[in-house]
Order: structure tokens, then C-alpha cells, then sequence
């Protein structure tokens, strides 16, 4: 094991820098906000509004019935 040579620390820091980068969105919080905004970690939090679906239920059944 090359212990002495600037590579090998250079190299080794590099990689636990990229493993924490990779392993940090996995990792419990404590109490920051959520990456998502749908996800609530306090129940006083609002959830984003949704928006309407812009097509009616209705409107597959009319077009159905106008093919018979």
C-alpha cells in the first residue's frame, strides 16, 4: 500500500467525497425542510395545490357512443 504518496491521499478523498455525494440524499435529516415539495415532514406543512385533469370522464363515454 502506497501510504506515502500524495496519488494515493489525493485519490482517497476524492472517492469519499463522491460516496458522500452519492450516499448524502439517502441519509436521514434532522428536521430540514424536504427535497420534495409533495413530501411533508411536519404536519403543519401544506401540500402543494394539484391541478385539475383537463379531461372529463365523460368525454372517452361520448366519443365511444358516437362510433356505434
Amino acid at each position: 500500500m502506497p501510504w506515502d504518496e500524495i496519488q494515493f491521499w489525493i485519490v482517497s478523498l476524492v472517492a469519499l467525497a463522491g460516496l458522500y455525494a452519492v450516499l448524502r440524499p439517502l441519509l436521514p435529516s434532522n428536521g430540514a425542510s424536504p427535497s420534495c415539495p409533495s413530501c411533508t415532514a411536519k404536519p403543519g406543512v401544506k401540500k402543494p395545490k394539484l391541478t385539475p385533469l383537463t379531461i372529463s370522464k365523460d368525454a372517452k363515454r361520448d366519443v365511444g357512443e358516437a362510433n356505434r
